[in-house]
């Protein structure tokens, strides 16, 4: 029996937004996706965005919509402060919205002269941080390319360019 997938909820109070990321099961420091999603929530207007919270879901119950909404309203529940009124998170999928810009910037083509370039790496924005506690440049295997719907075209190529396919059988 295949292992049920989950998706990671990143909820934002002071934003009133959800975002969805992919589930990572490895260490914390390594979870590139996490500390980009954490970055954008860092400072708006020189102040954090305090109570930035992190919840797993299992991937069938969020994609189903009925199930989505109880969650939603579940994770309202959880993170809301009575008399803050009744506004509802929105939902943001940020790595697919992102790359869905991308590839219509790039006309829609099948064949992306940015696959994987070190301009799509994802990064969080703490240079700054980093550089204060005498840490080096993050590092990132992450890529917007693989939130794109040409990743899969592109990977393709790439692996029957190295002869990854045998077309024999």
């Amino acid at each position: 029996m295949a292992e049920e997938t989950e998706v990671r909820l990143v909820v934002c109070p002071t934003c009133k937004q959800i975002e969805e990321i992919p589930d990572f099961q490895g260490p914390v420091e390594y979870d590139t996706l996490l500390d980009v999603v954490a970055s954008r929530h860092e400072y708006d207007y020189d102040k954090p965005h305090p109570g930035l919270r992190m919840f797993r879901v299992k991937s069938t119950d969020w994609n189903n919509p009925r199930v989505r909404q109880e969650i939603i309203v579940r994770i309202k529940d959880e993170t809301s402060t009575p008399g803050l009124g009744d506004t509802f998170y929105t939902v943001k999928e940020t790595f697919k919205e992102d790359a869905m810009k991308c590839w219509k910037q790039h006309n829609r083509r099948r064949n992306c002269e940015d696959f994987k370039s070190d301009r799509k790496r994802l990064m969080p924005d703490t240079t700054k941080e980093r550089k204060a506690i005498g840490v080096g440049p993050m590092q990132s295997n992450r890529y917007l390319c693989e939130f794109c719907p040409v990743h899969a075209v592109m990977m393709q190529r790439m692996r029957a360019a190295r002869g990854d396919y045998d077309y024999s059988l």
